[in-house]
């Protein structure tokens, strides 16, 4: 990684500080806390996907602890079915093979339930399904041969529950709207998708999760009460911010110097993890091996600043750059090259703006207006709407039956 003995080891003792600040404790310790978590695996076949889940119950050492009362590393299995990616679709996974092979699924979701431990969770990550305008508009691909159409939002989370999923988390995004494409998430479906999941469930508090549209703290704020969801995720913005869901995170945003100095100070933090943890060996690919892993990262996190500093954009894009130290280089020029730069002056530039970030690289008119509060209905009109969809959709797959009788 290019770096002295003597520097791995002020990486190792600013790590431990912050840990240990974090906590409110003194002193610094090597032990690191193993928090539950859940591991999420790409699938299209149900064996596959049942080996795959045994396997990292196995290697985190889960399957013992659960089997001696205590908490396992690992509490849960999600299947990625929210993947809009081209490579989702090579692979069939994502909201690919949810869109255009649903039964298929369906028989990944059942099996994983029937085979792992009850202990151990069942999730999916999924996206809004297309509309029949999606089909109309021919944009649907494969699934333009199913006999059904599209599912409806009601139908998506009614399989899903029968195939016994413990929790459910709900981009309010189709695939169609992604990258370039992307538009504000909707998170009046997802609403749709947290009072159906509790009312045909019987489970007044089954877990559904909202993702999409999570900018700011206060984003997680509004999403909470415009879709009475259990949890808010965020994707694209952690990875530009990490420090999003931290309490009073929002006060380092409020001077152009304090946003360039959080940039900065995560592009340090993750590059002294790295330094401890570096990424497994050629994980993203073999040329530039696991360094493109954190090459990656820090275009993230410096992206606004690169942007007005093509030199170093350039630089951090280059193959010849392959260490830590060179990567540390790059951070402690820009440091150098804004502390030259006063408050007014850093104001006036894009990197101070919102649309100069990464979360917003893709963001065009069409992401601002969908989440406009629209009128509220009270809990019980909520619950009247979601038994008549329920009871729609019931009839019309009682049609469908009989059609196919």
């Amino acid at each position: 990684n290019g770096l002295s003995d003597n520097e791995i080891e002020q990486s190792r003792t600013r790590i431990l500080a912050a840990i240990a600040k974090s906590k409110g404790t003194e002193g610094l310790s090597d032990t690191f806390e193993v928090k539950p978590t859940i591991v999420q695996i790409a699938a299209h076949d149900p064996d596959v996907a049942v080996d795959a889940a045994m396997r990292i119950l196995e290697m985190s050492g889960s399957s013992e602890l659960y089997n001696s009362g205590a908490i396992s590393p690992v509490t849960a299995i999600d299947l990625n079915l929210g993947c809009p990616q081209s490579i989702a679709r090579k692979g069939r996974y994502g909201s690919f093979l949810h869109d255009e092979s649903p039964e298929s699924t369906y028989s990944v979701l059942t099996k994983l339930r029937s085979k792992l431990p009850q202990e151990i969770g069942v999730t999916a990550k999924i996206r809004l399904p297309p509309s029949q305008a999606d089909a109309d508009a021919g944009r649907l691909g494969n699934i333009a041969e199913l006999d059904s159409g599209p599912q409806t939002i009601e139908e998506r989370m009614q399989r899903l529950i029968d195939c016994g999923v413990d929790l459910i988390t709900v981009h309010g995004r189709t695939r169609f709207e992604n990258k370039a494409t992307v538009a504000a998430a909707d998170w009046d479906a997802v609403q749709r998708c947290v009072d159906f999941a509790r009312t045909y469930s019987g489970d007044t508090n089954y877990p559904v999760v909202s993702n999409g549209g999570i900018e700011f703290w206060d984003d997680v704020k509004t999403c909470f009460g415009r879709t009475n969801a259990s949890g808010v995720m965020s994707s694209e913005s952690l990875l530009e911010n990490p420090g999003l869901f931290c309490s009073g995170e929002e006060a380092s945003y409020t001077t152009a110097k304090g946003l360039l100095e959080r940039q900065l100070g995560y592009a340090d933090t993750y590059l002294d993890y790295c330094t401890l943890f570096p990424p497994l060996p050629g994980s993203l690919g073999v040329r530039g091996g696991s360094f493109n892993v954190i090459r990656a990262h820090l275009f993230k996190f410096l992206f606004r600043y690169l942007e007005e500093n093509p030199d170093q954009r350039s630089w951090l894009g280059n193959q010849d750059l392959n260490t830590i130290k060179q990567a540390r280089d790059i951070v402690s020029d820009l440091r150098s090259r804004y502390s030259k730069v006063d408050e007014e002056q850093l104001r006036s530039r894009k990197s101070w703006r919102n649309e100069g970030s990464w979360y917003r690289r893709h963001r065009g008119q069409n992401a601002q207006h969908k989440n406009e509060p629209t009128p509220a209905l009270s809990l019980e009109e909520r619950k009247q709407v979601t038994k008549l969809r329920i009871k729609k959709m019931q009839e019309e797959r009682m049609k469908r039956s009989i059609k196919s009788v």
